[in-house]
């Protein structure tokens, strides 16, 4: 499996201190539930994590949990961003990534083991999981983003 790049270049753009607002863990996780996440996904730290780093105005569209080469970390697709976060007590990893740096996601399945390829111009990001419903969610709409920026940006040329 391929190494995932040691740091975006917006990983330090948004904000992760201080306390999130009132019910943003609930909205999260029923978001979560919504795109496929199952209950396991739902304890992980880097689901009690989001509401630190996701904005009010922002959204979960698709998520991909599993292992990487360096642990265990989720894939997280907003309405206005992707992000990967790897949480632990007393470390975290957390890049932030525009749509306009992806070039496109991979998706491969082996029996009940599934991974999924976030190819960027900053590194690919390969999850391995076992959630088949919420990595085929989050790659279905990866690639409608992926499509929407192309062809706005064929009016630019």
């Amino acid at each position: 499996m391929e190494d995932i790049p040691k740091q975006g270049s917006q990983t330090y753009q948004f904000r992760h201190a201080g306390k999130p607002l009132p019910g943003a863990l609930e909205r999260i996780k029923a978001e979560l539930r919504a795109h496929g996440a199952v209950a396991y996904n739902l304890w992980l730290p880097e689901t009690h994590y989001l509401p630190r780093i996701i904005h009010n105005d922002e959204h979960i569209m698709g998520t991909v949990y599993g292992r990487y080469k360096g642990g265990r970390g989720a894939l997280i697709a907003t309405d206005q961003r992707v992000l990967f976060l790897d949480k632990k007590p007393g470390w975290m990893r957390c890049d932030e990534l525009t749509f306009a740096v992806i070039g496109g996601v991979t998706r491969t399945r082996i029996g009940p083991i599934g991974t999924v390829v976030l190819h960027t111009r900053l590194g690919d990001y390969p999850v391995r999981t076992f959630n088949q419903k919420n990595a085929e969610n989050f790659v279905d709409y990866i690639e409608t983003r992926c499509l929407q920026e192309n062809s706005s940006n064929w009016g630019l040329l």
